[in-house]
């Protein structure tokens, strides 16, 4: 039988859901934990308008590939999804990455990018020179980071300026841009500073030098207990985590293939919130989570709550094209010895980078193939309006020359994500300080996603315990003060 959507009483919360990404799934399983401790009688409708879960999270499994349409693994520093994992009872799943060392593209060669350089800063002027891609001025100019003087200066700024004044353009351009543009999707001249790399800034002003914060970071992570690798994926893929979320869901009614067209409040009248589908069905809720994008959020609440959709409807994202490639071991002369390359803008051509997933993780295809997952350039948005077979041509021949391919490839697939990557502009902090203020006026309504406050994985999982909580902080509020009267 579904859940009752009946009238909260202080010991009973019924929640609506929209958005079955793991921010939403996460929402829902901190939800029912919550619940089961503090006896509450609990009931959640999680809507999602596709007709599976995971959002972003998207893994194939085909004749002895797997195949990722999202992310392929899980940061280990932040620990949010390893706990998830482990709470789920899948932590004998979790597989480790497997490759050291990457590579950038310049010049049209690939070059071996040194350890010390694959954070946000450099961890020792050794490394910086040890840069065969720089020229000796670049390396120069990024070595005297430790002499540039603190910012002093008021107001936001952005990542690229940030990185620019301190290292250098030819250090921030060849390297470090391409480095963030590959997890976030935007040019860091766009991107903000204290959102997306906070501890940057805070470097800056406690030790006067990036590289110095870095080499302090370094020190406290020796001792403290490390992780076999700063990544880790599941055996089967990422949306092995989505499964073992949906499974463990035990008071929650999940509507899929089915799309939120509106939230409204109900007057004083308990529940307050009522989420109508696309299909005329309706769900009342003493609280709704909207765990979809900002954008989407924004075109749910504007009845009732117009400057909370105006603001909403700022929020801009990034498209997103993979094509994944697999070739049998004897037609790719490279070595593949290493997580993969990155590509900076500099080079032009289609391709932004590639992932050697066959090498990266364990058991991601066949013995006898590899497997390549090339991501394109989507700055224009041409090649989204490509065809797949176009897409697949152009990264083929953009890989040929550096990996040493004969032949075309034996199985292809393209993964492509309209609005995967939420952009963080330079006020972006001010943008969610302005929602919060928006949102107080709202009592029971939250928000949690990759559009807020992290796009990782581990970050909406974080967001969707927080979102948890906040329900049933809320919910207990309105309990007492009912007692109270």
């Amino acid at each position: 039988m579904p859940p009752d959507h009946g009238t909260s009483d202080g010991n009973r919360l019924s929640v609506v859901v929209v958005g079955g990404g793991i921010a939403g799934l996460a929402t829902a399983w901190y939800l029912e934990k919550a619940s089961r401790q503090s006896g509450t009688d609990l009931s959640i409708v999680l809507v999602e308008r596709e007709n599976s879960l995971g959002g972003k999270i998207s893994t194939l499994n085909e004749d002895g590939f797997i195949v990722e349409g999202g992310p392929d693994g899980f940061l280990t520093r932040k620990p949010w999804a390893f706990e998830l994992a482990n709470e789920l009872g899948i932590a004998d799943d979790v597989v480790y990455m497997q490759a050291t060392g990457a590579s950038l593209l310049s010049k049209g060669e690939l070059h071996r990018i040194p350890a010390g350089l694959m954070g946000p800063a450099p961890a020792s002027r050794k490394d910086v020179w040890d840069a065969s891609f720089l020229s000796w001025r670049g390396k120069l100019r990024a070595s005297l980071e430790p002499l540039v003087r603190k910012r002093k200066a008021g107001g936001r700024e952005s990542l690229g300026g940030f990185l620019r004044r301190r290292m250098g353009a030819e250090f921030t351009d060849t390297l470090l841009e391409p480095l963030t543009a590959g997890i976030y999707g935007s040019d860091s001249y766009d991107m903000s500073l204290d959102a997306l790399f906070p501890m940057l800034g805070e470097w800056e002003q406690r030790y006067g030098s990036i590289t110095r914060g870095m080499r302090e970071a370094r020190k406290a992570a020796r001792g403290a207990e490390q992780a076999p690798s700063a990544f880790f994926s599941l055996k089967g893929g990422t949306h092995r985590l989505v499964q073992a979320v949906a499974e463990g869901l035990e008071r929650t009614e999940v509507v899929s293939g089915r799309t939120a067209v509106g939230v409204d409040r109900i007057g004083n009248a308990a529940p307050p919130y009522r989420v109508t589908l696309d299909d005329e069905r309706s769900f009342e809720g003493d609280a709704v989570v909207l765990a979809a994008p900002a954008q989407d959020a924004g075109n749910l609440v504007g009845s009732f709550a117009p400057g909370l959709a105006g603001l909403l409807g700022r929020m801009q994202s990034a498209s997103a094209v993979s094509v994944s490639l697999a070739f049998r071991c004897e037609n790719v002369a490279h070595p593949l010895d290493g997580s993969g390359f990155l590509s900076p803008r500099s080079e032009q051509g289609p391709v932004a980078g590639c992932t050697w997933m066959s090498s990266k993780w364990p058991g991601r295809s066949p013995q006898d193939y590899v497997l390549l997952r090339v991501f394109m350039r989507t700055e224009t948005d041409a090649s989204t309006g490509d065809s797949d077979a176009d897409l697949i041509d152009a990264a083929t021949e953009a890989l040929r020359p550096l990996l040493g391919i004969t032949g075309a490839p034996e199985r292809t697939w393209v993964y492509r994500s309209a609005d995967g990557l939420p952009q963080y502009k330079v006020d972006h902090t001010e943008w969610l300080e302005s929602v919060d203020r928006e949102l107080d006026a709202h009592p029971g309504l939250f928000l949690c996603g990759a559009s807020y406050r992290g796009v990782g994985v581990p970050d909406c999982i974080r967001q969707g315990r927080d979102a948890a909580e906040r329900v049933h902080a809320f919910a207990h509020r309105g309990a007492a003060q009912a007692t109270s009267v």
